[in-house]
């Protein structure tokens, strides 16, 4: 048989089934041993008998924050996947794609689609807890508590309230949504401390002038500004008065300013 078009699937019935399998079996080993357009015309023909199972492989997981369109794209090259590398001794074509199939989907999810990436465990947990739910709507028609999801998993209560925390991971709220209807968008409610970046502006230019000090005038520094004593705390610490603990952190602070213009001057 030269081409797709040379096979056909018989009328109907489990006859039809077991046909159109050993149909598909020798299309993939005739493509296996074409080339060119000749091979492509057969993977096509297997791909178009089988791209409803990708499709509704796809759809399974639609709506878990990725695009069903891509979700069908992978699934698709996963199908062509499938066929290069099925082999007739491995058993039926169907669930050999499917595992496939599903496997290209799972690791799409995993390597694509993390707004913010959650431990591997975490990611795991996620995937337990949504079969686990699903079972448990299926036999008690509610959904399950979180205690209820623990148990059926074996897992500690608190990594599943984790897990279930960070299922927002796949797909983050905007900053540019509002709040509500018509409401100021979310990024402009949420506070932050300006004074922070004031700070860190500081101390990118005071740090690199600290680097030349010797460990005295550091640890007089450390203790005033970092552990916040007063200059009676420094003495009693460092042993000398609290007058001489005052001029030494004035010298230090001049010090500190007159470098400081000369390397913005620079």
């Amino acid at each position: 048989m030269n081409s797709a078009t040379a096979f056909s699937a018989p009328a109907t019935g489990r006859q039809a089934a077991r046909h159109e399998d050993d149909d598909t079996h020798e299309l993939i080993e005739a493509a296996g041993r074409a080339s060119g357009v000749e091979q492509t015309m057969l993977e096509e023909e297997v791909v178009r008998r089988h791209l409803g199972l990708a499709r509704n492989l796809a759809s399974r997981y639609a709506g878990r924050g990725a695009e069903r369109d891509d979700l069908i794209q992978v699934a698709s090259f996963a199908l062509v996947k499938a066929i290069r590398g099925f082999r007739h001794d491995r058993g039926e074509f169907v669930p050999f794609a499917t595992v496939t199939i599903l496997g290209e989907i799972k690791k799409y999810f995993r390597d694509q689609c993390w707004g913010v990436r959650p431990p591997r465990r975490i990611q795991q947990l996620q995937a337990d807890i949504s079969k686990a739910t699903e079972r448990f709507l299926q036999t008690d028609s509610r959904p399950p508590e979180v205690a209820d999801i623990a148990a059926e998993l074996g897992a500690d209560i608190v990594d599943v309230r984790e897990a279930m925390a960070a299922r927002g991971c796949f797909s983050p709220s905007s900053l540019d949504q509002p709040v509500r209807d018509g409401g100021q968008p979310l990024g402009e409610t949420i506070a932050f401390d300006e004074s922070a970046f004031a700070f860190i502006e500081e101390w990118a230019t005071v740090g690199p002038l600290c680097s030349a000090l010797d460990d005295e005038e550091r640890l007089l520094l450390r203790l005033r500004f970092v552990e916040d004593k007063t200059q009676q705390e420094i003495a009693l610490i460092v042993g000398v008065s609290q007058m001489q603990v005052s001029r030494r952190l004035a010298r230090l602070l001049e010090q500190l300013r007159s470098r400081a213009m000369l390397t913005e001057a620079a």
